[in-house]
């Protein structure tokens, strides 16, 4: 039975209800060019911008999650969903089991690395419980109350502009299309889309300081962001020639195809609106043609001669000049043999995503919103790559393709969808040699969501 007369978890009790209905921001400080990192993250009204890379949900061991015996079979991963800028700053989104075992062990887990945090106030509720837990509480419990006493209350539709220009602020939770609700609208989709409970964000200066690390496709587009070496100038070294008449290494690299488009139905309706749920189907295709690699090889032929004899030389042929000689053997350069060898640009990962525009996204709120009350977006943001199959490989040719057949995708919102497909390169090697470095490639695409809106007929006008 829990002890009522126990100070701190009475602390715990009133923090907890104080902050449920209450959103918490923590920013770091302003950068020297007076940005900071959720500036890279989000808009001034709590949206996703459109160029984060979005590196999906991560489960891996740690060391300071619970270890369960060996008879149950079972084993606890720490779990996120990491989201990443192309400067290598990290948001880390803990699941609610993850972020409590974090809490307990702050150092091992890299909580205290990060460089601010956006929470609900259960989320933050749940970050106390397992400082509690660690008897570590009253401690935190003192750092958490002189936090919160130099924070600001800002109101609900400027929690995100407090956030970029690096201020340190809360709010409650406002309506519907204010700050506040978009922030906590990308957690609540978030847990539905993973299985998982999300409440608090984490931010990372870089992903080398992140618990996750950093993802292969930034590391391939980006390395420096990564901590490691920029990408060198490739120099592909010419084979020794004598004479240097060949010509040297030459490389011709042929233009990637990617398409991403609507499959079927026609005219795809809203699912809210559909008995059967459909949905839509898409699809995309990516064709990357081989590298053509042409290098020259020197051919030489062995010429015999008749040499004068040396002092201890025995003559086993006849000069020109009709006196004995020695044979010696010699190497003549005759020509350059061409070598055109088709390199695989192989691809390590693909990602596609279907994102509602803004001016759907304003129509809805805004022109639907002010005729049928409540209208709102339901489901902005899609990852594809979880609605079906993928196929990813290389021909006997050297093209390299990758194919995504996402589908029923519950499309939940009317509208205009911008639709995007990303795949990573590893390049191109030779003999271990790197030919040509890693890629980023790219291809849009849109589908259009239709929704039924139904019509008053005025009978007094009909007979």
């Amino acid at each position: 039975m829990t002890n009522s007369n126990n100070p701190r978890v009475s602390i715990l009790a009133m923090l907890i209800l104080a902050l449920v209905a209450s959103t918490l921001f923590v920013a770091p400080a302003l950068a020297d060019d007076g940005t900071t990192g959720w500036g890279n993250f989000f808009d001034a009204d709590g949206n996703l911008l459109p160029g984060v890379i979005e590196a999906g949900e991560i489960a891996q061991p740690a060391d300071w999650m619970p270890n369960l015996p060996d008879w149950t079979g079972l084993s606890v991963d720490a779990t996120y969903h990491q989201y990443v800028a192309p400067s290598g700053e990290t948001i880390l989104v803990p699941s609610t089991t993850t972020l409590f075992f974090m809490a307990m062990n702050p150092q091992e887990s890299g909580l205290v690395d990060a460089n601010g945090q956006l929470a609900s106030g259960f989320g933050l509720g749940v970050e106390l419980a397992g400082q509690v837990a660690s008897g570590n509480g009253a401690n935190f419990i003192s750092a958490l109350f002189q936090t919160l006493s130099g924070m600001s209350q800002v109101d609900a539709d400027q929690l995100a502009d407090a956030a970029i220009s690096g201020q340190d602020a809360w709010a409650l939770l406002g309506g519907q299309g204010t700050d506040t609700w978009n922030l906590l609208l990308l957690f609540y989709d978030l847990s539905q889309n993973d299985g998982n409970l999300y409440l608090l964000a984490l931010l990372y200066e870089s992903c080398s300081n992140s618990p996750a690390g950093c993802p292969a496709e930034l590391c391939a587009a980006n390395p420096v962001a990564c901590g490691l070496p920029a990408t060198p100038e490739v120099e592909v070294e010419p084979t020794p020639t004598e004479p240097p008449t060949c010509p040297g290494p030459s490389v011709s690299q042929g233009n990637p195809a990617l398409s991403i488009s609507p499959a079927a139905p026609p005219y795809p309706v809203v699912v809210g609106q559909d008995p059967e749920k459909r949905g839509a189907d898409v699809n995309g295709n990516v064709s990357i043609p081989p590298v053509i690699f042409t290098w020259y090889e020197p051919i030489y032929e062995e010429v015999e001669t008749c040499s004068a004899a040396g002092a201890n030389q025995t003559s086993d042929c006849t000069r020109p000049n009709g006196q004995p000689g020695v044979t010696e053997t010699s190497l003549v350069f005759k020509e350059c043999k061409v070598h055109r060898e088709n390199l695989p640009e192989r691809i390590n990962t693909v990602n596609a995503r279907a994102e509602l525009s803004g001016e759907s996204r304003n129509w809805i709120v805004n022109d639907l919103g002010s005729k049928w009350y409540g209208a709102y977006v339901h489901q902005g943001s899609f990852n594809l790559v979880q609605y079906g199959s993928l196929s990813n490989g290389c021909d006997g040719g050297g093209t390299c393709s990758a194919t995504l057949a996402a589908l029923k995708v519950p499309f939940a919102d009317p509208g205009l969808f911008n639709l995007s497909i990303t795949v990573g390169t590893n390049g191109t090697y030779w003999n271990g040699q790197q030919i040509t470095p890693p890629r980023v490639l790219s291809g849009r695409g849109e589908i259009k969501v239709y929704v039924i809106l139904p019509t008053l007929i005025d009978a007094s006008t009909n007979p």
